[in-house]
């Protein structure tokens, strides 16, 4: 469904380590202008031009911005979901990675599909996101795909005990734990055995991270519940906690992350009429038949 909700103001984000990153902040630039469109730059794309930056951690509060417009792979998009998330702002992904399963726009469509998503020629993916809460703080932080705590540097393996909002469910020792939303199903979780989930479920799962045991297998919950991963470190270095593969912080040798579901959304731009199946087969070649069935 298309949203006819027309584009003034654009924010660009960008990852500068990509070769393309500064001819394509050039072309946007020339169409975003021909389009009509104000156009802000977060601190990192903001390099290729004369603009002052956007810091990552600080969105403007005077004016609205209408759509983020990502230039990089799916970490890229992980980083400006978690910096626009509360403010429900669409981002639109141009791939500039290896897979880009969050992305939507290859760089050649640049200059075909942007005029028309900026007259609301697009429609809307919304995936809900999570909130983790550290050990000993009051503060949550947000993640698009999941939360790993895992050993750190040691050779220890851990204890856990596992809560599904204040329920007891099992002790488990593992190298760590992954807890991910339905989009993170696809990344580290489905690496460590996990199932993959559609993109619009309403859940959470708990994955354990090379668990002592024959008995343990991925738990999916309702979004509505909590979890808690209460743990005890085995030795030195301390135990690591990671949000979306990209922020990470040594935690005590023992403690309790709490879970939950984020009370705003990640909105994707899409364009295309493609299906998350279609990606899934396309770009993870998931269950793709024989070469000699698949004609």
């Amino acid at each position: 469904m298309e949203t006819d909700c027309a584009v003034k103001k654009a924010l660009i984000f960008a990852n500068p380590q990509k070769k393309e990153v500064e001819r394509l902040v050039d072309e946007l630039k020339a169409i975003i202008n021909f389009c009509g469109i104000d156009v802000l730059y977060e601190e990192r794309a903001s390099r290729f031009t004369d603009a002052e930056g956007v810091p990552r951690k600080r969105l403007p509060d005077d004016g609205d911005i209408d759509m983020v417009i990502s230039l990089g792979g799916d970490g890229t998009m992980l980083a400006a979901a978690r910096m626009v998330a509360a403010r429900e702002i669409p981002i639109l992904g141009i791939n500039l990675g290896r897979i880009g399963f969050l992305t939507e726009l290859d760089p050649n469509e640049i200059a075909s599909a942007l005029p028309n998503i900026f007259a609301g020629k697009y429609a809307i993916d919304s995936r809900m996101m999570i909130e983790v809460l550290p050990p000993g703080e009051e503060e949550y932080l947000c993640a698009l795909n999941e939360m790993i705590l895992d050993r750190g540097g040691s050779p220890r393996i851990m204890a856990h005990k596992v809560f599904v909002s204040g329920e007891f469910v099992a002790a488990v020792s593992a190298d760590g734990f992954i807890v991910s939303s339905p989009t993170g199903s696809t990344a580290y979780s489905m690496s460590a055995g996990g199932a993959i989930l559609a993109p619009r479920m309403e859940a959470i799962q708990v994955t354990a991270l090379s668990p002592y045991t024959l008995s343990i297998r991925p738990l999916v919950v309702h979004a509505s519940e909590t979890i808690e991963i209460e743990y005890l470190a085995g030795g030195t270095p301390p135990p690591r906690m990671t949000i979306d593969g990209q922020i990470s912080k040594d935690m005590p040798e023992k403690g309790s992350i709490r879970i939950r579901k984020a009370p705003f959304s990640a909105h994707f731009v899409h364009y295309h009429k493609r299906t998350f199946y279609e990606v899934l087969r396309n770009k993870l070649g998931w269950a793709n038949l024989p070469r000699s069935e698949a004609k």
